[in-house]
């Protein structure tokens, strides 16, 4: 059986969703950093075996530092209807690695040829997924969990290293006649990361063991499903998936919701306690895209 359910937003992002009696879904929310659901790159989906959200990665192309103007579907957007589309046809037991394969054969799929060459073309996202028949939990790439009163996340080391970066230049900027509404309007200070935002892309899926960088996604490329984190939920009755447009997350989704406007209210250009690569700019609700599910399972 396959159904659409409502998400608690003031738009709709319809993805195709079942659910049965074992896995129910208490709470979820999808909503774009644009508050336009044709550019929102994050999506969620449950099936009668698994549940998962799935987060697509901003395009990084040369010269663009902010968000593309709509120019079609963009390819972060593309990455996560892949995902989630082959996430239907995925074997009930399939293991994590065997889910690794499937989702990476169907974004390779779809890679455009260029992306073979050219690593900031390539269809990325990641995603958190649960697998009702094994119990566990599957980050691949930087999504997020919750249960047992903890929260599991999985960063990338190179994110911190420009989020640094992108944080002192916005505050040597402050410092030197540069007002909020001048960053807002115009991140200089991602726009001097730009350039290594876009060549990290060449350190997703790196194989090499001794970069200290590399960090796994799904991208159509094989990952090495060592790096995974493959999280055992117990005897959890609650389990909650995000994106990472949640710097917190808590157990009900109006206090994660609340967290979050508090964030943006109080550090809305991302530099202090909720330090990013990226700012609340002018005509956003918030930094990023979001999505939260709730199951009790």
């Amino acid at each position: 059986m396959s159904t659409t359910f409502p998400l608690h937003t003031d738009y709709f992002l319809t993805l195709q969703s079942s659910y049965t009696d074992d896995m129910r879904i208490a709470e979820s929310y999808i909503q774009g950093k644009f508050d336009d659901a044709a550019r929102c790159e994050d999506g969620l989906t449950v099936t009668p075996h698994f549940a998962a959200v799935v987060d697509g990665s901003t395009s990084k192309r040369a010269a663009k530092y902010q968000a593309d103007a709509a120019e079609g579907t963009s390819g972060g957007r593309r990455a996560m209807e892949t995902v989630v589309a082959a996430l239907q046809t995925l074997n009930a037991e399939a293991t994590m690695t065997e889910t690794a394969r499937h989702l990476t054969a169907a974004l390779r799929d779809a890679t455009p040829e260029a992306a073979r060459t050219q690593a900031e073309l390539r269809l990325t996202c990641s995603a958190a997924v649960f697998s009702l028949a094994r119990r566990e939990v599957w980050l691949f790439g930087d999504c997020q969990c919750r249960f047992g009163g903890r929260t599991y996340t999985n960063p990338k080391a190179v994110d911190g290293v420009l989020t640094r970066a992108r944080c002192e230049a916005v505050r040597y900027l402050l410092a030197h006649g540069h007002t909020a509404e001048d960053i807002r309007r115009h991140d200089a200070g991602r726009a001097m990361i730009y350039d290594a935002l876009r060549e990290q892309t060449n350190f997703q899926n790196d194989p090499d063991v001794r970069n200290p960088f590399r960090y796994t996604v799904l991208d159509g490329f094989d990952i090495d499903t060592t790096t995974v984190p493959v999280l055992e939920v117990g005897a959890a009755t609650r389990l909650i998936l995000a994106s990472d447009g949640y710097p917190t997350l808590c157990d009900a989704l109006s206090e994660t919701e609340a967290e979050l406007a508090r964030l943006l209210r109080e550090d809305p250009l991302c530099i202090g306690e909720n330090a990013a690569t990226k700012c609340l700019m002018a005509g956003q609700v918030s930094f990023d895209d979001r999505a939260y599910l709730a199951l009790e399972i």
